[in-house]
């Protein structure tokens, strides 16, 4: 862990300080004992104390009356000036460069993803990885941020302030375990290459084979690749760009629409969701009316177990079977209140 590293910096010169100040009490001790002093180690240590925090009580060992001694307590005077010395510089630096405040920020991250389960990891904080982390702020899921550029989480922070951000190599095995992949539902592999990509998919599958993976890939003939290795949602920017345009040209009311669903603030980040009925679930056996009663949501589209086709505006007396998949536009706050209805919350 990088912010262990830096901390150790500042551990090591007090180490070495505690390390001195034993040997040379012992060498103290070891030297007026040779020379039949009734000395005790404690006067030693005594004696060590008092020159390395330069008080000069007194000379508590009587080095004066000793060339030995007294050539010893020279030197190590000189020593400790140089660790005393060796000691401050890294702790000044330490604080001025931030680094403490960072350490204690990247303990608290950790026990804000300690505490995350169920939660999503975004691999990559450029480009796709800001807008996947915005909006995953704005539905209210909680998520980690992943990326080896301190500048791009930067970035992000200013872009989504509430997101949880790691600074570290997304491929890492150790970085996606501090990152919580065992207890996530889904990754994002939003890396600028498929290289890149390709092998995030399958460290996280090797950690994690049950999680769920969405990938951006670049080039087509690396899409079965992806498939390969376990990603179960592919995506290509220039195939979704593409596809933009024209709809922009062909259907334009329809994409300001679903623009205006998605930018607008004051509609409390609508957007159309999806929630899968559990098996048990308080929803089973109950019509779409009166899921619509209970929860204020009108069922848009359905799909029963088992089947790939969807039910467009299902009719209302439509019973809901555990397994069906149910499709509505909802702000957070509704769909969340579905989730708790589905799993048999309040």
């Amino acid at each position: 862990m990088l912010i262990d590293r830096e901390f150790r910096k500042i551990l090591a010169p007090i180490l070495l300080l505690v390390l001195l100040v034993l040997a040379s009490s012992l060498l103290l001790h070891g030297v007026a004992r040779l020379e039949g002093r009734d000395v005790t180690l404690l006067r030693s240590l005594y004696h060590v104390a008092i020159t390395l925090s330069t008080v000069g009580y007194e000379d508590v060992i009587g080095c004066a009356g000793s060339t030995p001694l007294t050539l010893v307590n020279i030197a190590l005077i000189f020593v400790f000036m140089l660790g005393v010395a060796y000691a401050v510089s890294n702790f000044t630096a330490f604080l001025i460069e931030g680094r403490l405040n960072k350490y204690f920020q990247v303990k608290k991250i950790m026990k804000q993803i300690g505490r995350m389960n169920k939660h999503y990891i975004i691999c990559g904080a450029k480009d796709i990885g800001i807008y996947v982390a915005r909006e995953l702020a704005d539905t209210k899921r909680q998520f980690v941020v992943i990326d080896e550029s301190a500048h791009a989480l930067e970035i992000l922070q200013k872009e989504v302030p509430s997101a949880v951000a790691i600074e570290g190599d997304p491929t890492d095995d150790a970085v996606l375990a501090r990152a919580g992949i065992a207890r996530a539902q889904a990754l994002v592999a939003a890396l600028e290459t498929d290289k890149e990509n390709l092998y995030l998919v399958v460290a996280a599958k090797d950690i994690h084979p049950g999680i769920k993976i969405a990938s951006r890939f670049n080039n087509p003939a690396t899409r079965h690749k992806f498939t390969n290795a376990g990603a179960g949602y592919l995506v290509s920017p220039n195939m979704i760009g593409g596809m933009r345009i024209a709809s922009e040209l062909v259907r334009p009311t329809t994409v300001s629409f679903l623009d205006t669903m998605l930018r607008n603030k004051a509609d409390r980040a609508m957007r159309v969701e999806e929630i899968e009925v559990p098996a048990g679930s308080p929803l089973a056996g109950l019509t779409l009316a009166d899921v619509h009663k209970q929860t204020g949501l009108l069922v848009i589209s359905c799909r029963q177990p088992g089947k790939e086709e969807f039910e467009y505006n299902p009719a209302p007396s439509v019973r809901v079977t555990a397994g069906m998949t149910l499709i509505f536009i909802s702000h957070p706050e509704q769909r969340i209140l579905m989730e708790r209805k589905a799993a048999g919350g309040k």
